[in-house]
Order: C-alpha cells, then structure tokens, then sequence
C-alpha cells in the first residue's frame, strides 16, 4: 500500500517525514513548516489588532454544516447571519470546486477567512476605511500592488479611495453588473444564500504577487499576478456590510509564502475529526 499524505502528516514528527521522503519533497515540508509559522503570526496579529479596534472575537461553526445538498456539507462561507455586529471571526472553509482548480499556487482545501461586521449602523466607506486600515497599517501591504475588483455601484468608495492614494479611476476595475449577477462569483455581488437572490454588493480586494509590476487589471478575471485577498461587503440588503480576510491569502501576500494542495490536506482531515461529523463532500478531496 503506498503512503499517503495524510498517513505521513499522521506520523508526526519532522524526522520521520524526513526518513520516507525524497529531497524536493523535504524542501517542500521546509516551505510549509515556514508558511504555517507565518500564518499563525498572521491570525494572532489579526486578532490583536480586531481586538485594539473594539471588535469580539466569535467562536467559528463547525466545518460541516448538514446541509449537504450544497458544498457536500462543508461550510463554504462564514456564516453572515450568525456573526453579530462589532465582533469577527476566524472560519475555517473547504469548497468543492476548489479540487478542479488545485494546480493554482493559492487554492487549498482547507482554508480561514475572517469576517468581520462593524456596527450596525456602517456603511460601505467605514467597511472600505476598515480593510485598508488593516492592510496597510497593521500588515504594512504596498499600495502600489492593491487593486479592487467590483462593479458600478462601489462609486460612493471613489472619495475613500482617492483620499488615501489608491485612485479609484487607476485601481478599480468595474464589471458590467448584468454580467457579475450572472456569474455569481460574489466579484461585485455576493449571495450569502448559494440558491436565494438576495446579494451583497462587494469590492474584492487583490493584491500583486511575485516580482511584476503589472498595473490593475483592466479585464476580468485578473492574471495569476494577482491573487483575491477578501472582500469589503460595501451594501446590499442581504447581510450587514463588513469585511472579509482570507487569511492564508494574507499571509501569502506578507511572506510570498505558500504550501501545497498535499500538504494541507491533513489539515482538513484533521479539522473534520475535530468536529466530530464528516460531510459527504469529504470523500472528494481524498
């Protein structure tokens, strides 16, 4: 019987790993010893600096949500409903349709976005002012390598923008709002119920990787130079508007960073166990 992934993540120590694998796989193990490092700098930076700005952390749902006529039961999403206002939260996600598309240096199969609601009464520019303030001032992201996707109805941001030197006119690519509805793919519209019609409208935010110096996309989807690092929820009646992370996007744009599809996959299985309840879903990603 050969060895798995996941049979090797199991056995533990960096040692044994070390006694069954090949070279380049070692070099590989090194990379992701140091991104999860990162990471775990990431999510506890992230949880201070919520915390100085007056936000409650809220406990993440379980990875299986037995709904598995979507997703294979796996949470696609934090659950915008339940994430009260002036308080956020560090979910742990798997998609389905991410295995099709694992070959891309940033898909995982398991993966945590934080989500965040201000206070009730915020609009899309406190929501636009919030995402920047974490981005460039708590991680120190170049300016120079941020760009939006969204679509026209993120107008009312151009004032926040352009205060703060990213100009709307030269960052923000609009789609055509016929076609994003159509796509929902939540890059200008997202919908919290995957088979309602209620949207929110959204400004994702990319970010620039490697050593180009592309300018923001001009047509959608952006080139593999950019990498979506969350989304600003900017209006819509659907849920409060806020802010989404993913935070190993984050990281990834921080260190330039990144495992391996495999190498997150014990991590995913190992969530599952935790929860105590395994999806149907999860057969695909094995």
């Amino acid at each position: 019987m050969g060895l798995s992934r996941r049979r090797i993540v199991q056995l533990g120590t960096a040692a044994t790993v070390g006694t069954i694998l090949p070279l380049r796989a070692i070099a590989a193990a090194d990379q992701n010893d140091g991104f999860e490092q990162d990471f775990g700098d990431t999510v506890t930076r992230l949880k201070m600096a919520f915390a100085q700005l007056g936000f409650t952390e809220t406990q993440p749902l379980p990875l299986a949500t037995g709904l598995d006529d979507y997703n294979g039961g796996l949470r696609h999403d934090f659950d915008q409903s339940a994430l009260p206002s002036n308080a956020f939260v560090i979910q742990p996600l798997a998609r389905l349709g991410d295995v099709d598309e694992k070959s891309r240096t940033d898909i995982l199969p398991l993966f945590h976005e934080v989500g965040c609601h201000p206070a009730a009464s915020a609009d899309g520019q406190t929501a636009t002012r919030l995402m920047m303030r974490l981005l460039r001032e708590e991680f120190d992201l170049d300016p120079a390598r941020i760009a939006f996707v969204s679509v026209p109805q993120s107008g009312d941001m151009r004032p926040v923008l352009d205060q703060i030197d990213l100009p709307f006119a030269d960052k923000v690519l609009l789609r055509d709002e016929v076609e994003a509805l159509a796509a929902r793919d939540a890059s200008g519209f997202f919908f919290p119920d995957p088979f309602g019609d209620a949207y929110i409208v959204t400004m994702g935010v990319y970010y620039r990787v490697g050593g180009t110096n592309e300018p923001a996309p001009k047509v959608y989807p952006p080139s593999d130079n950019w990498t979506e690092i969350g989304e600003i929820m900017i209006g819509g009646e659907a849920a409060p508007v806020g802010i989404s992370i993913g935070a190993e996007r984050l990281t990834y744009a921080r260190t330039g960073k990144f495992p391996t599809w495999d190498q997150r996959l014990g991590a995913l299985f190992a969530q599952v166990e935790q929860d105590g309840t395994e999806p149907p879903g999860l057969a695909t990603f094995r």
